[in-house]
């Protein structure tokens, strides 16, 4: 039998600004879900963000490093040049380990320009930072990280998607997506603003064209629906009922 794919949900652009717009009671989550949207980025990419890298100025960060959790097995195998850091484990009887790593391609290093509104909000995180550490002295972990725990330690990407997915349930969201889902959610958004420029698309999330044509070239059921609208609209014009018969919205 063949093998079924299942293609991994995504949210129009609405959807993501009324999740972001619930979601101001918990800031750090709500930062990371706004810049896994508006910069296409994957849940360790986020985690992994230098705080350093931050340029207001050029209203932009850069994308150097990836934060994951690895088996000890897996980190012997791993190429000693792509490790950044290795955080002392919590557990000493624990068998995996988090890491900073060097992204796997030259096209994962890369600039994300900043909207406004994003850039606001990590520099208020950025100033959270600063009181946190002034706050902890010598407690304080300071790894530069943006998305960090209040002791500046690292936070686990695989817990940052379960914060997200416990957030949409407590919410009774209906539509629910993970968190790589939003960063499908924001190249598909970006193919359309573009009108399908996915070269430009593309080489701003360190993608391939083909990968991003494969994986996100698809239509929203929101989407799908106006298409419908648009096909009633044009084949059944509205036209005024007969003398002696009432529309069917006086019946």
């Amino acid at each position: 039998p063949s093998e079924k794919y299942k293609k991994r949900k995504a949210w129009s652009s609405v959807t993501v600004m009324e999740i972001l717009n619930g979601m101001r009671d918990d800031p750090l989550l709500h930062l990371s879900v706004h810049l896994a949207f508006v910069c296409s980025l994957r849940a360790g990419e986020v985690a992994g963000i230098d705080a350093n890298s931050v340029d207001p100025k050029d209203h932009s960060i850069w994308i150097t490093q990836i934060l994951e959790r690895v088996s000890d097995e897996s980190l012997q195998q791993l190429p000693k040049e792509r490790i950044v850091r290795i955080f002392p484990k919590q557990n000493s009887l624990g068998k995996s380990s988090l890491i900073l790593k060097a992204p796997k391609t030259e096209d994962s290093f890369r600039k994300q320009y900043l909207t406004d509104p994003l850039l606001d909000e990590i520099m208020a995180r950025l100033k959270e930072i600063e009181q946190n550490k002034a706050l902890l002295g010598p407690d304080y972990h300071d790894y530069g990280l943006l998305i960090c725990q209040p002791d500046g330690r690292p936070l686990d990407p695989n817990n940052l998607c379960k914060s997200f997915r416990k957030w949409q349930a407590s919410r009774n969201i209906s539509d629910q997506i993970d968190f790589q889902g939003l960063r499908k959610s924001g190249q598909m958004h970006k193919v359309r603003l573009t009108k399908n420029n996915y070269q430009l698309v593309a080489e701003n999330s360190g993608q391939s064209p083909s990968v991003l044509m494969s994986n996100y070239n698809e239509a929203l059921d929101s989407e799908k629906r106006e298409l419908s609208q648009l096909v009633e609209d044009d084949l059944y014009p509205k036209s005024k009922p007969a003398p002696g018969y009432a529309s069917s919205d006086e019946a």
